[in-house]
This record gives C-alpha cells, sequence and structure tokens, in this order.
C-alpha cells in the first residue's frame, strides 16, 4: 500500500502483525488501555473478514476502534473482481457507523467523521474505500478532533442516588469498562472505601482490596449469599 511512504511524515505509527485478527485485538487493546481511538486495516475480502470477532468484542465492550476496510476498486465493483464481497452489511450490526468513500475529495471528511462517531458513541466504526481511492492527489481540510466532554450527572439525579447508597442496607458497587472510560476509578475506590462496601468489576477493569471478584454468574452465585 503507497500510502505507508507517507505514514512517518504523518506521524503515524504502523504495527505490521501477523495475522488480522491480531490487529483488531490489538486496536480494541489500545483503545481500552489510552481511551483514545485504535485503529486496524487489512486487506480487503477475507482479510477484512477476519476482523469479525474482534470488531464484535470491541463493540460490547464500547471500545472505539476505527476500522479501515479497502474495497474492490470503484470501476470493478460488481463484476467480480480482486477478493470483492459486500463489505458494509458485514460489519452493519456491531458498529456505531459505517463510512463508505465514495470519492478521494471526501476522504478526510468521512475520516474525520468516524473518528468522531468512534469516541461519541463509544464503539467501533468502519471506514470503507475502494482500492483506487487510495491514490491520487486532492485538496481536502482535514478539521480539528472533537473534544468530548461529559457531564456528572444533574443535581437531582445524584441527590437521588447519594439517598439510595444511604439508605441501602448491604450495598455494592458494580464498576463496568464505563468507569475506566470516564476516568473514574479513583472516585469509585473514594467511594468504596468511604462507605466501606464491596466492589464488583468486569473483566480487566479495576483491582482493589474491597474488590470481591469479576462480575460473572458463577462468581455472583458464590457471592451473593454473603451480601444479603
Amino acid at each position: 500500500m503507497d500510502s505507508l511512504d507517507i505514514f512517518p511524515a504523518a506521524g503515524i505509527r504502523f504495527v505490521s502483525v501477523q495475522h488480522e485478527q491480531n490487529a483488531v485485538h490489538m486496536a480494541d487493546g489500545y483503545a481500552r488501555v489510552t481511551n483514545k481511538p485504535g485503529v486496524c486495516i487489512a486487506q480487503n475480502g477475507p482479510g477484512i473478514t477476519n476482523f469479525v470477532t474482534g470488531v464484535a468484542a470491541a463493540f460490547w465492550a464500547h471500545s472505539p476502534v476505527v476500522v479501515i476496510t479497502p474495497e474492490t476498486g470503484s470501476l470493478g465493483q460488481g463484476l467480480g473482481g480482486f477478493q470483492e464481497m459486500n463489505q458494509l452489511p458485514t460489519f452493519s450490526e456491531i458498529t456505531k457507523y459505517q463510512a463508505h468513500v465514495c470519492s478521494p475529495k471526501r476522504m478526510a471528511e468521512f475520516t474525520n467523521r468516524c473518528f468522531h462517531y468512534a469516541m461519541m458513541e463509544r464503539g467501533p466504526v468502519q471506514l470503507n474505500i475502494p482500492r483506487d481511492h487510495f491514490y491520487g492527489d486532492v485538496t481536502a481540510k482535514i478539521p480539528a478532533p472533537m473534544a468530548i466532554e461529559r457531564s456528572a450527572g444533574g443535581p437531582e439525579a445524584i441527590a437521588q442516588a447519594a439517598a439510595l447508597l444511604a439508605s441501602a442496607k448491604n450495598p455494592v458497587i458494580i464498576s463496568g469498562g464505563g468507569v475506566v472510560m470516564a476516568n473514574g476509578v479513583d472516585q469509585v475506590v473514594k467511594l468504596a472505601e468511604s462507605l466501606q462496601v464491596p466492589v464488583c468489576s468486569t473483566y480487566l477493569h479495576m483491582t482493589h482490596s474491597h474488590l470481591i471478584t469479576h462480575c460473572g454468574w458463577g462468581h455472583w452465585v458464590t457471592w451473593a449469599p454473603r451480601l444479603q
């Protein structure tokens, strides 16, 4: 892919892998650790179909992953072009947004939109690009990244949550991936220590002395009688 030649100048680090599944899982892991979009790309056809399971995992984990899927050249579509398949339906149920680049002149627009949707909707997005659109020169304006700020909640909702916690007989904090995404781990730790309550965490999201175990049916059955 000729565009690899300009990656260093653009500040893009390209990591080559042995299998497409590695690429998508690495992008998912990067997104979870950094809370920034992870990006993966593969060969069209059989290459991008190897993304499916990893994209589904990112979808359920709300990981902002940008999945770039090269496609058969625009002039060869419908003619049995190289490894041709209808790629958008393959990911339609496991992505938050899909963009098909209909012209190189809209490449920057759609790419920018994919990165925004990945962060705003918290999940993987697909950027589908016909192979011939990777070549040629265009003049485009690249929009600046959009900063996403989330509120802490309304005063009434916070007051209701505090009242519920204060009146709970056996409170348990279930800490999911959203806590990590919102950079709220320290706040959850302080809350658990202040209330002296146990914490259930989803996989890979938290470790602390108040932690019961990871949320899972077998674990919950084991601990539930002790929390009643």
